[in-house]
Parts: structure tokens; sequence; C-alpha cells
């Protein structure tokens, strides 16, 4: 899935859109969606992007679908009861789903983590 960057700075943004998001994206950039979530405490829908090697999870609204494409690789976590996790359903590559605290991990920019986000990255370029 590929999505083109329409608003990247609080001053720009319509007022549906959430701002509690690190901005720092490119407007007309294309940008790889490597997942989706959705937080427990948000029905808004989250893409995992990166700017300079920084995944992080932006608003859906702030981006147009270029390709909404999904890969046959991934995977999706539900999490309805767990107290301990912050979202209520996850999609992605398979250990942002399925690997035992990668999510948190991914965020606090774990070096080992994040060399299997970039594998996971360029493989999904590749296709």
């Amino acid at each position: 899935m590929r999505v083109v960057c329409k608003y990247n700075d609080p001053s720009n943004i319509p007022s549906d859109i959430p701002d509690n998001f690190d901005f720092g994206l490119e407007i007309n950039k294309e940008y790889l969606v490597m997942g989706m979530l959705n937080f427990k405490k948000s029905n808004d829908l989250y893409f995992l992007v990166d700017e300079d090697g920084r995944p992080s999870w932006f608003p859906y609204q702030i981006f147009e679908i270029k390709n909404n494409n999904l890969p046959q690789s991934w995977a999706v976590k539900i999490n309805i009861s767990d107290d301990y996790v912050d979202y209520k359903n996850l999609m992605g590559f398979d250990e942002l789903c399925n690997k035992e605290d990668f999510f948190n991990q991914l965020l606090e920019r774990d070096e080992n983590v994040m060399q299997i986000y970039f594998k996971r990255k360029i493989e999904l370029e590749k296709n």
C-alpha cells in the first residue's frame, strides 16, 4: 500500500484530523505503508510510515491513498481484551503483528527490531 502526504504541520490540518503525532513528513511525497492500526481510545486509523529512517504512526487523513493493495504476507492481530496493549487491531508484516513486544520495541527504536523493520521494508519495496 502506498500513500501520498497531503498535510504535514499542525497549522495546516483540518480540524477533524488528530494532531497528536510527530509531524515531519514531506508534502506530496509517496510513502510505503508498513502497518495499520486503531488505538483503543480512538476510532481513527493510523498508518505506519517513516521519514528519514524513523517509523511512526500517522493518521490516515493526512494522506491520499495512491495504491490500496495490501501485501499477501501481512498478518492481523485483534486486541479487544488485553488491557496492556494500546491498540484494538493491528495489520502489517509478520513480526509487527506476531512477535511479542515488537510493536513497543519499534516505537522505542530498538536496534534489532529496527533491523527487522528495514528488512521487511526492503522486501515490500521490491514488490
